[in-house]
């Protein structure tokens, strides 16, 4: 027989997890199916920052003049900080093993400066969304403290340095297995997941959805009340294949990210500034190394839109050499990159990206209880997950009782180590099928500076009993694993500056 669900949540980033926990925990009988694995797309190509909210705030201002000729567009960016701010404090109190603490650097130079009631304004703002619950601890410096500030230090323009504002940003290391740990609780209370499984067709069947659902041992269908589409970039394709291309509500930006050693005075402090076009640009610190950008364009969910291309990598190494001439970056410093495609709400006059986030309730389109969520942000995923449980309670009742929504879960051992347990806990007890799922998103070893590489024989051997796999299935893993990690990331290998290091750059 046909299994009938209340939810079937669509995708496996963030904002599905979160979307499943919530519906699980509200009584919704919930499957989650993601056609590659849990956090393995746009949630692993973040800028792994619980942001404060300040850039909508900067987006927000200017002149009195300016907020009156756009008061729904100022209004708008009041209402995104506001739950930024929220989101940060909540997840910061909930799960604070996942984030840690890090000074951000704004040098008010000529192209930002702003006056100093303007700043202690816009931070009193912040504070008060969150009723201080987690710090900011802004400091205003003055142009003499500025100008002796180490992380200033070889900086382009200091001489002429109006002064700097420092405050706290934190820092989520490791997106992937917040992601994990999310549906991992929503699996606790009843929601089933799905990974490595595709949806490749919606269609109608009564009162009901019929989804048909796609993985390595062949195809079924399954029933639903509801569909929550959470597929990120890959929203409007889920849309389409309920019958309707000509519902769009996503568009793709691009952001790409490079990895480079600065000198020890950056070491572990952040730095936030803007491009001459406007733009934010970071430096963030990772271990002992720091990624600098984004660089943004416009994008779809296509895979080359989660690879760095030269021209980009360029860019940012431009971008580096404007701000800090004197570190003399070259190509041959990056380390390695990533890049990623944000979904991001298609504008209502339907040309170009909205900074804002929605839920959509298609039903009044002709596509009864089907949802979609855009321009979802992991500092914001709770949230999100809220919001969808609300649109879909207005439509339909759950089927069982509610649970609650944070179950206690057991510590796991060896998350920073590959060893027998630890692979067998990520295979048996977590759904992962690849050397990818196991390193990066089980393990915290994948993000260690060779980016697991050093790390892949030992995991194959452990996971392959597991698994099933041959020898020769074994080295084909090993090798997939190696090839996607130096294409997807660019990864200099081998290399003297990464080879002989063992450095977690997640607890670091």
């Amino acid at each position: 027989m046909t299994q009938t669900y209340d939810t079937v949540v669509v995708g496996g980033g963030i904002i599905a997890a979160a979307a499943g926990q919530h519906l699980a925990a509200a009584g919704y009988g919930t499957l989650l199916v993601e056609r590659d694995d849990y956090g393995s797309g746009t949630s692993s190509r973040t800028s792994r920052l619980q942001h404060c909210g300040l850039g909508y705030l900067s987006a927000a201002s200017g002149s009195i003049a300016s907020f009156l000729a756009r008061p729904r567009s100022a209004i708008e960016c009041f209402s995104l900080m506001r739950r930024a701010m929220r989101g940060r404090a909540e997840f910061v109190r909930t799960a604070p093993e996942r984030v840690k603490p890090v000074t951000f650097v704004v040098p008010l130079t000529r192209e930002n400066a702003i006056p100093r009631w303007k700043a202690r304004l816009a931070f009193r703002l912040m504070a008060a969304s969150d009723g201080g619950r987690v710090p900011l601890d802004l400091q205003i410096l003055s142009a003499g403290e500025a100008r002796v500030h180490p992380a200033l230090q070889g900086m382009a323009g200091l001489d002429g340095i109006h002064g700097a504002m420092t405050f706290t940003e934190y820092q989520y290391c490791w997106p992937e297995r917040i992601v994990v740990d999310t549906v991992m609780k929503a699996r606790a209370i009843g929601m089933e997941a799905l990974n490595h499984t595709a949806v490749t067709a919606l269609a109608r069947d009564g009162d009901l959805w019929r989804v048909t659902l796609k993985a390595a041992g062949g195809s079924r269908d399954v029933l639903a009340r509801a569909v929550v589409n959470c597929a990120g970039v890959w929203v409007d394709e889920i849309t389409a294949l309920a019958g309707a291309p000509h519902i769009r509500r996503n568009t793709g930006e691009k952001g790409t990210n490079i990895v480079v050693r600065l000198p020890e005075s950056l070491r572990g402090v952040g730095f936030e500034t803007v491009t001459a076009a406007g733009a934010p640009f970071y430096l963030i610190p990772w271990g002992a190394l720091h990624y600098a950008g984004p660089w943004d364009s416009a994008s779809d969910g296509r895979p080359e839109g989660f690879r760095a291309s030269e021209a980009e990598i360029a860019a940012i190494l431009d971008q580096l050499g404007r701000l800090f001439p004197g570190f003399g970056l070259r190509r041959e410093d990056v380390l390695y990159s990533w890049a990623g495609v944000r979904p991001r709400s298609l504008a209502r006059d339907g040309k170009g990206p909205a900074p804002a986030v929605r839920e959509h309730d298609l039903t009044d389109e002709g596509l009864p209880n089907l949802f979609t969520f855009t321009g979802g942000l992991l500092m914001t995923h709770r949230d999100a997950g809220r919001r969808l449980r609300r649109a879909v309670a207005c439509r339909l009742k759950p089927s069982g009782p509610p649970r609650p929504l944070d179950t206690a879960s057991p510590p796991v051992e060896d998350m920073d180590r590959v060893t027998q347990a630890s692979v067998a806990h990520a295979v048996l007890n977590e759904q992962a099928r690849t050397l990818s799922d196991i390193l990066r998103r089980r393990l915290s070893v994948g993000w260690e500076p060779d980016l697991g590489l050093r790390h892949a024989e030992a995991a194959a051997r452990f996971a392959a009993p597991h698994l099933g796999w041959t020898s020769e299935e074994t080295a084909a893993q090993i090798a997939r694993f190696i090839d996607e990690t130096v294409a997807e990331f660019g990864l200099r290998w081998p290399s003297p500056d990464l080879a002989c290091q063992n450095e977690n750059v997640l607890t670091k």
